[in-house]
């Protein structure tokens, strides 16, 4: 895989208007989500004539009201602002009855149909949209004969503070497993390498025990916009890293909290290394698993690596967000702090 990137919202800007243009015939796809981030990059594209804009409404059993009361207002300004384009939004149940995560096979069923329609580009839009969703679609994307982009946008301070509930079940990620679970790697030598974040310390254990890994490389972030950020995590989690994941201090991985390229190289690196170091070791073969949280920025690279690297990536579904907010904030119009775009092109 061979990424062209562009790290602020000028080369971003430049390069859309640049590069989209007729008589290219190209594909946005975002989420309607209660977070107004959603709404960035419709924005800067929504005078460029080549696309054709699908929005992906994620279900979920638990969404406190005042979300969903913001999600329809920006329901309310992609209509308005896209008006003179094609436009879908359509429902993808995130959690099944039995509390199983079905978003990525859900969202790539949709996803397939739209595909068909023979468009030269496709974007996906992460700023908004759960990994679940994002990552199978982002490889569909890639694997498809459309060109595959993802974009990502933040801000330090969101309008609208949720905290996040998870399943208590973790399991492979649609289109993630690799060979996982099967007889060839029962006897597996497991690198698992998590990314830390706030509040995600029961998630995370429950992994843990579910993979019982060999090693655990955490990764945090540094460089970060907070510099303190990657010790506040090490306090947090510091009873799981010394005791019970019995984390080698020199297997911590420090990475850009806002450049996924950063996470990706740094995970080939340590992957490739681990294979080059462990062939021959047919009984136990070397294995590499990814757990993203926290930042999404961060996340992408490990999208990349497991796309690129073929590598599993196990994970928690979000059933619901719980906002003691009562009031819906105004639509924000101001640009984010990072943005972000990534085009991944075939070797």
């Amino acid at each position: 895989m061979n990424l062209i990137t562009h790290k602020d919202t000028e080369e971003c800007h430049a390069f859309f208007n640049g590069y989209f243009t007729l008589p290219k015939k190209a594909l946005f796809v975002g989420t309607l989500g209660f977070n107004d981030a959603c709404l960035y990059f419709p924005r800067m594209i929504c005078d460029l004539e080549c696309f054709d804009f699908l929005f992906l409404i994620e279900e979920r059993p638990e969404v406190s009201p005042v979300l969903e009361q913001s999600a329809e207002q920006n329901r309310q300004e992609l209509m308005k602002m896209l008006s003179k384009h094609k436009l879908s939004f359509e429902p993808v149940p995130i959690i099944a009855d039995d509390t199983a995560s079905t978003a990525g096979r859900n969202a790539a069923s949709t996803f397939d149909k739209w595909l068909a329609n023979g468009y030269t580009d496709v974007i996906v839009d992460a700023t908004t949209m759960s990994r679940g969703v994002c990552f199978p679609l982002v490889k569909q994307a890639y694997e498809s004969k459309t060109s595959a982009h993802v974009v990502i946008a933040d801000r330090v301070a969101s309008p609208l503070n949720t905290t996040a509930m998870y399943t208590d079940s973790p399991q492979y990620m649609h289109g993630f497993q690799a060979d996982m679970d099967t007889d060839k790697v029962k006897d597996a030598i497991k690198l698992w390498i998590p990314q830390l974040s706030e509040n995600n310390h029961d998630s995370l254990e429950r992994i843990f025990r579910k993979e019982r890994p060999d090693e655990v490389a955490p990764i945090l972030p540094f460089p970060a916009v907070n510099p303190r950020r990657g010790d506040e995590l090490m306090r947090e989690f510091h009873d799981l890293i010394l005791s019970d994941w019995d984390v080698n201090l020199m297997d911590i991985i420090y990475a850009h909290e806002s450049d996924p390229t950063d996470v990706f190289e740094t995970i080939k690196r340590i992957h490739c290394g681990r294979e080059v170091a462990l062939d021959g070791f047919q009984k136990t073969p070397p294995r590499t698993i990814l757990s993203p949280s926290g930042s999404k920025m961060g996340s992408l690279g490990m999208l990349f690596a497991a796309i690129a690297l073929d590598l599993p990536v196990v994970y928690s579904e979000t059933m619901g967000y719980r906002c003691e907010q009562q009031i819906v904030p105004p639509v924000s119009t101001e640009m984010p702090d990072r943005m972000w775009h990534a085009w991944l092109r075939h070797l």
